[in-house]
């Protein structure tokens, strides 16, 4: 029988946290953060990491324990977590995946392709003609060449993404087989664990107003003083992308007020909400959990208590 494993998903500010700490009061949990920006150190205010009160009620993995000047990935991520969640199990607990960053998540409960040996950057003279032909031919004719080999993948794929167009075609020339061939190979951590990941699906217009009191709060907890501590540090490209960060370094070079600051990060956090939102609602296997307003943490977990329950 396969060990149980649990994925909460959902948009940044949803309450995804809360929710697992109450889950935690009723099964043996330790949680995996799966976001992408809370690996980092020196950051706790800007990629809200669980307090440590919380973290002492359910031990969280995967959380500020990299430099930001080091780069991460969703390979990195997948084997970690693999490797965590094989010692949570070790220790009879159920391993829970908490987060909103959808690619590190889908690469761990999917899998991810593994480039077939040979496909390296030594092949970028082949990804340079590739490129030649498109300007040489047309726009299309690389989305053309695709669809005669690979007819899968290039329906899959816009016309004008050149470079997912040039990756598969890299692959069949290489290989002579298709790629999206190749992806149905990938093994995912489902393999191995009964699996259920359930998605917060909050209120629109209530997860923006808790996004807006979020940022309120960023800026009460000193997010400037945190963002001035890492002026002068080399930040990786991955760092530079925590919410916040370049909206406050653009108001310490008084670029904008305060209040604009504010307003921006507002604006920019709910943007990023609404393509998580896009993104979790396509998942393969997800199961909905309606969030109205006043649901508590206690009853959206109850809720998925419930669920969880009745397939075991």
């Amino acid at each position: 029988m396969l060990k149980p494993l649990i994925a909460i998903a959902g948009p940044t500010a949803s309450g995804k946290t809360d929710v697992v700490l109450e889950m935690s009061r009723h099964l043996p949990l330790e949680a995996i953060s799966c976001d992408s920006m809370q690996v980092y150190k020196r950051m706790p205010i800007l990629t809200q990491v669980p307090a440590p009160e919380t973290q002492k009620k359910i031990p969280t993995h995967l959380v500020s324990f990299l430099e930001p000047e080091e780069e991460y990935n969703a390979s990195l991520f997948r084997q970690a977590a693999q490797e965590i969640a094989r010692t949570i199990t070790g220790r009879k607990k159920i391993p829970v995946i908490v987060g909103g960053t959808g690619l590190y998540l889908r690469a761990l409960l999917n899998g991810l392709f593994d480039a077939p040996s040979g496909i390296s950057d030594k092949n970028e003279a082949l990804r340079q003609e590739l490129l030649a032909e498109e300007v040489r031919l047309g726009p299309g004719h690389l989305h053309q060449k695709l669809s005669s080999c690979d007819p899968s993948s290039a329906a899959k794929i816009h016309s004008r993404d050149l470079r997912r167009l040039v990756r598969a075609l890299e692959v069949f020339i290489l290989t002579g087989k298709p790629i999206s061939e190749q992806k149905k190979n990938r093994k995912g951590i489902r393999a191995d664990y009964a699996t259920r990941l359930f998605f917060l699906n909050r209120n629109r217009a209530d997860l923006y107003e808790r996004i807006n009191r979020r940022v309120e709060k960023m800026f009460k907890e000193g997010v400037v003083g945190e963002a001035q501590a890492l002026e002068g540090r080399v930040l990786s490209q991955t760092a530079q992308m925590a919410l916040g960060l370049r909206e406050v370094q653009a108001y310490l070079k008084k670029e904008r007020t305060l209040e604009e600051t504010k307003e921006l990060i507002k604006k920019n956090t709910r943007n990023y909400a609404k393509r998580q939102l896009s993104w979790f609602r396509h998942e393969e296997g997800a199961e909905m959990v309606t969030i109205e307003k006043n649901d508590t943490p206690v009853i959206i977990a109850s809720r998925i208590l419930d669920a969880w329950e009745s397939s075991q």
